[in-house]
């Protein structure tokens, strides 16, 4: 990744925020109580190999609201944030926290095939997808995945290192072949 003195004062601060802290909270302010287990453990299985010191349960709480990633929503569908606390009501009502894993992977699976919507008394592809969308997001804000996946940090304010000032410049003269850039 490249040197944090490389970037701008506002974005080396909101990537030092995010190391330290990971995401984390006191508490989930949108679906912390009994419904923070089963958040807990459908992020867990969508998710499961991200490290401890991301908190993408964290994330999801906190921009359950914001307009990240899709903003289409089927009529009569609820808000992300009522979808995701419907979902994760119905999964509460199966227990889902307390299931084996195996079952877990079971529903998830009928969930993300559109199956399961009897099962949960909601449009369950939507909501599994929907609180996927945002996990993802979070896990590709984060600057440990970042260098987890080889990717050399934002680009801001220098812009991207391969692409130099003179490539630029030929880019907007429209030389043959720049379209299919």
């Amino acid at each position: 990744m490249k040197p944090l003195d490389r970037l701008g004062a506002k974005e080396r601060a909101i990537v030092e925020e995010r190391r330290a802290s990971g995401y984390r909270t006191d508490h989930l302010d949108r679906f912390g109580g009994e419904l923070e287990p089963e958040l807990r453990a459908l992020v867990g299985r969508l998710l499961p190999r991200v490290p401890d010191s991301i908190d993408l349960s964290a994330f999801v709480d906190a921009h359950a609201e914001d307009p990240i990633g899709r903003g289409d929503r089927a009529p009569g569908l609820p808000s992300n944030a009522a979808l995701i606390r419907l979902g994760l009501r119905a999964l509460l009502r199966l227990g889902f926290s307390g299931l084996a894993e195996a079952e877990q992977d079971g529903l998830i699976g009928r969930m993300r095939r559109g199956e399961a919507d009897a099962e949960l008394g909601l449009p369950a592809k939507e909501f599994v997808d929907r609180l996927l969308v945002k996990a993802l997001a979070g896990y590709l804000a984060h600057p440990d995945t970042w260098e987890r996946i080889g990717f050399n940090g934002p680009a801001y304010p220098e812009g991207y290192s391969w692409i130099g000032k003179a490539a630029v410049a030929k880019r907007h003269e429209g030389f043959p072949g720049a379209a299919r850039l």
